[in-house]
């Protein structure tokens, strides 16, 4: 019996060391199992994630052999912003663009921006985006009418020349500013001037009252406050010094003439470029007497004192000739015959009979050359 019982106990202490033994071997393979499932979602994990970085840092954008500058309006959203960009021959796949823009935050901006050609990923192209955009440098000088200037003025900024031409005639904004509307161009003062392309036309125009007041300091006031004229007067009279003469040495000659005959009681300015601004054609090479009759508020030898408004655009130089004339008793000036390889300049006279013969000389010179008008 004691030998029964010992035969079973043995039977059972194998029945009990075989289940640890499968237990064991269960345990053993699920952590296999588990092992592997995580080792593939690992391998699964870097083949997603390098697939992604690759998308974003990788080199997905088509070469170029140039840079590209874009331009993106105000307001445009990332849809658009994508087109352009297409269009540019900058991005091929839209919708990977539009993913990584989303992962960046990059929902849009408006702006100029240069895309270098070496820029290859998506990553580098939206910092460009999302950065401070490059500043533009508009310069402008000698334009003789008001949509001339705006109309340059669109090639460089946002702004088309329509609505700039109704922001620099704004009532409300030429009252501001003590000005009539012929007199708009004074608020404009030639130079370069740096800007963000898109700019819209009523920052434009407070940009410029700025850098008028800027270019009007107490030194050019002074000088003005003594010639008794003030900022928009001495443009006016520069404007007109300018269309005299392109000798920028001999323009604080011009400006003397034209404030002699200012200071002195009925006399007129009789300056030949008003006339010619009254009659509209800028093409006239000789002023005649008909053109003198011209019923204009701009003609000169009509009106005494200056014209309603400058009749061009003035340079700071015309403008400083005038602030600093020369002091003279020369009452007459007219062109001289012109010098091969020399600028063109003028004979100027103390009386009537001197500029007559020097009228003559130069009239003489112009009917041998068959300018008539």
């Amino acid at each position: 019996m004691s030998e029964q019982l010992s035969e079973n106990s043995a039977e059972e202490t194998e029945i009990v060391q075989e289940s640890k033994f499968d237990k064991k071997q269960k345990k053993s393979f699920l952590f296999k199992i588990v092992l592997i499932g995580f080792s593939l979602m690992l391998v699964i994990g870097v083949i997603v994630a390098a697939y992604y970085y690759n998308l974003i840092y990788g080199n997905q954008l088509p070469g170029r052999d140039k840079e590209v500058v874009v331009q993106i309006k105000s307001g445009s959203n990332l849809e658009q912003i994508t087109d352009l960009l297409v269009q540019n021959g900058i991005v091929k796949d839209k919708t990977t663009f539009k993913w990584v823009c989303s992962f960046m935050k990059y929902k849009g901006k408006s702006g100029q921006y240069r895309i270098p050609k070496k820029v290859s990923s998506y990553h580098e192209l939206v910092v460009i985006l999302r950065a401070k955009q490059e500043p533009v440098k508009l310069t402008f000088n000698n334009f003789r009418l008001l949509p001339q200037l705006a109309a340059h003025i669109s090639c460089y900024i946002e702004a088309d020349s329509l609505t700039l031409i109704a922001a620099m005639t704004a009532t409300d904004f030429l009252d501001a500013n003590g000005l009539k509307p012929e007199c708009a161009m004074t608020l404009y003062i030639p130079n370069s001037y740096q800007m963000f392309w898109d700019t819209d036309a009523n920052s434009f125009v407070k940009k410029m009252q700025a850098e008028h007041k800027k270019f009007w300091n107490e030194k050019r006031l002074e000088r003005a406050n003594k010639l008794n004229l003030s900022p928009t007067e001495v443009y006016t009279l520069a404007s007109i010094v300018d269309a005299e003469t392109t000798h920028v040495p001999e323009k604080r000659r011009v400006a003397g003439v034209y404030l002699n005959r200012l200071k002195t009681k009925g006399w007129k300015l009789e300056a030949d470029p008003t006339v010619v601004f009254a009659g509209g054609d800028f093409t006239v090479r000789r002023v005649t007497n008909d053109m003198l009759k011209i019923n204009s508020p701009y003609n000169t030898y009509l009106n005494a004192g200056l014209p309603p408004g400058p009749i061009r655009m003035a340079s700071v130089s015309a403008i400083d000739a005038v602030l600093d004339a020369e002091e003279h008793d020369y009452w007459f000036f007219c062109a001289k015959v012109p010098v091969d390889g020399e600028p063109a300049q003028h004979a100027f006279a103390r009386n009537g009979a001197e500029h007559a013969a020097n009228a003559r000389v130069y009239r003489q010179w112009l009917n041998s050359r068959k300018i008539y008008k």
